[in-house]
């Protein structure tokens, strides 16, 4: 099993810096904050594009396609991108990027990033897969929309590259609501995959705490969830899926009081209490009548 996704804490920033340096360092602080506070080993994650060639110039103008206007106007330089890296590294955090273009996975290697993500959506983009295993760093691929088919495609196709992954169930509706989470597919997914780390990244309403206690119990071995920092005086709300500081410390606690009543294994500890607990319970024998000193029962 991949030991570099074991019990990781995922916060994805995604565009929530809101193209400032300033704000996305509020944002780290306040995830590495949460993660001293529970003792976790916590990660930050990063979406990179390659803007001048992932959009199509005739489509940079366009205000009905709601993606567009949110990626230009929360652009960053790759220097203000390094910036927040250094800083995430400056609070003990691990540095994860999803790069969705291949120009993108060189900026990770420049970088130094520690782990690249696939995004749900490119996960059948095979070109862009063939650089990040060549990029030689661990990966985390999401499943969100993708098939069983198409999971068994990916898993082959980092398997025969020797490239250490882990997968992540997830559902793309934002937010999800309860009755679409299908969470037994995680476990499903973790029979299938015995030797591969299965997390969750999730997408329900930011004060949902139910949701990771049953990612838990399905064992997933590494948790991920869109964070940011809201700031009414500088006109920045959260979206319906990311949480606020205190609704990702809540996560974080939910998730770790569940591992504990989950316990380390499958394995049963009967502790010596526990059996004199049961001793003191337990019927006994008794003779039903007078027994001499030297008699032989």
């Amino acid at each position: 099993m991949s030991s570099f996704a074991d019990d990781l804490f995922i916060f994805e920033i995604a565009n929530n810096h809101q193209g400032s340096v300033e704000h996305g360092k509020r944002i780290i602080d306040a995830m590495g904050d949460i993660a001293a506070r529970h003792g976790i080993r916590a990660a930050v994650k990063f979406q990179y594009r390659d803007l001048d060639t992932f959009i199509h110039p005739d489509f940079r103008d366009r205000e009905d396609v709601p993606h567009i206007p949110r990626f230009l106007t929360t652009r960053l330089s790759d220097a203000q991108f390094e910036a927040l890296i250094d800083h995430a590294r400056s609070r003990h955090l691990v540095t994860v990027v999803t790069p969705f273009d291949e120009v993108s996975v060189r900026k990770c290697i420049d970088q130094g990033v520690d782990i690249l993500k696939i995004a749900s959506c490119s996960a059948t983009d095979w070109p862009l897969l063939e650089a990040v295993a060549g990029a030689g760093k661990p990966v985390i691929a999401s499943t969100g929309g993708v098939t069983l088919s198409e999971i068994d495609k990916v898993v082959s196709f980092f398997g025969h590259r020797a490239v250490d992954f882990a997968l992540m169930h997830c559902v793309s509706i934002y937010p999800t609501p309860n009755e679409r989470l299908h969470m037994s597919f995680l476990a499903r997914m973790k029979n299938r995959y015995p030797d591969i780390a299965v997390g969750y990244s999730g997408h329900e309403a930011p004060d949902n705490t139910e949701v990771v206690i049953a990612a838990v119990a399905k064992g997933a071995d590494l948790l991920e969830r869109h964070v940011g920092v809201p700031a009414p005086d500088r006109g920045i709300e959260l979206n319906k899926y990311s949480m606020s500081p205190g609704q990702a410390d809540a996560w974080v606690a939910a998730a770790l009081r569940a591992r504990e009543i989950c316990g380390p294994g499958e394995d049963k500890t009967v502790s010596e209490a526990e059996r004199q607990a049961i001793r003191d319970l337990a019927r006994g024998v008794y003779a039903a009548g007078s027994i001499r000193e030297d008699e032989r029962i």
